[in-house]
């Protein structure tokens, strides 16, 4: 429906499994049973919300950002070597980046639904666009140009950006990364570009070891590389506070066109990863604030692509505030009162940091 608040694709790649990986198939099932439990799908919200057919990236729409020799690597490999390990990091077997026969089909569908999402968005109103959300795994945001990393094959969320700005003719692209993980290959494809505002608020010294403050970017990029490292034990106060002190701020002296969100949940308190303690309403929090800040910067054009989450629960209740926020409803989960108390200091310590490198 042309006149939705929300258009959503989803690329659940069934096929791209391996028994007991936390990256693993179950992870798209878990979020849609909940959405239609809430309500929040297109059948149950017809005026409010749209639900995309899905489509295949091609070559050309990858190869944006990664190379060619990777995109034919990818494919040789769920043709002839599946089910086979691309890229470890970190034993047991369940912390591998893997492929199964149809990984490679999957992660274009992932790529492809991504684009649909911000096709979608830019065919709205140039005074206010519906907003976007690609519902997909792979995830992407390690991936680097030439290789995969970190359960990601294809940069979902870099290979957006550019299609914003080849496709859509977009001049500035802001991605904001708030995965509990750091999103090393998005910092990497674009750490010298000044044409895409790159933010990443993650849990500090976890995997993959990048994104410290002094990370700033280099040559023509230097100073649209933004890291946030927050300090274990950061919650609901934390995440928003960094919001308001550097996102924000950011964002409005870059003016975007566009704004993406690597959206992973694993900062969720719930997620059996790291640890960092997110609320199911943080998710609220951040994505009504991001709304609100691209209704103000670039005419309400704004996607989330998933990224990250594995705790079935803090992933589902997750994307159904974001879900929520995105159609304009109420938090669905309140901020635990008995929570753990949160490091202010040390979280305060760090913003400071970014603020005076940044010049915020």
């Amino acid at each position: 429906m042309a006149g939705a608040q929300l258009a959503y694709s989803v690329a659940p790649s069934a096929g791209h499994d391996l028994a007991g990986h936390y990256e693993c198939a179950k992870r798209i099932p878990a979020i849609l049973e909940a959405l239609q439990h809430n309500k929040l799908t297109a059948e149950s919200q017809p005026q409010k919300m749209r639900k995309l057919p899905g489509r295949v990236a091609s070559s050309a729409e990858l190869e944006a950002v990664h190379s060619s020799a990777h995109v034919a690597t990818m494919k040789r490999k769920a043709a002839e070597d599946a089910p086979c390990v691309v890229a470890d990091f970190e034993e047991p077997p369940d912390n591998t980046t893997y492929m199964a026969k149809s990984s490679f089909d999957d992660a274009l569908h992932a790529a492809g639904s991504a684009l649909e999402a911000v096709d979608a968005v830019m065919e709205g109103s140039d005074a206010k666009a519906p907003k976007g959300f690609a519902v997909i795994r792979p995830p992407g945001h390690h991936a680097t140009r030439e290789s995969p990393m970190g359960f990601c094959l294809f940069n979902n969320v870099a290979i957006a950006a550019r299609y914003c700005q080849e496709r859509h003719h977009l001049k500035k692209v802001m991605i904001l990364d708030f995965d509990v993980h750091h999103g090393n290959g998005t910092q990497d494809l674009f750490y010298e570009d000044d044409s895409v505002l790159f933010i990443d608020m993650h849990q500090n010294e976890v995997w993959p070891g990048t994104g410290q403050i002094n990370e700033a970017g280099r040559g023509k990029g230097e100073g649209t590389t933004i890291n946030v490292p927050m300090p274990v034990g950061s919650g609901h106060e934390a995440a928003l506070k960094a919001y308001q002190r550097i996102v924000r701020p950011a964002a409005v002296r870059f003016a975007p066109d566009i704004i993406l969100v690597s959206a992973g949940y694993d900062a969720h308190r719930l997620d059996p990863l790291e640890k960092l303690n997110y609320e199911s309403a943080t998710y609220h929090a951040l994505v009504s604030s991001l709304m609100s800040l691209a209704d103000e910067l670039c005419g309400g054009r704004l996607v989330l692509l998933l990224e990250g989450g594995y705790s079935f629960q803090g992933l589902s209740e997750g994307v159904c505030n974001s879900f929520q926020a995105l159609t304009g409803g109420q938090p669905l989960h309140e901020v635990d009162s008995s929570a753990d108390a949160e490091p202010g200091r040390a979280v305060d310590e760090v913003l400071d940091e970014v603020v005076a490198l940044h010049d915020l």
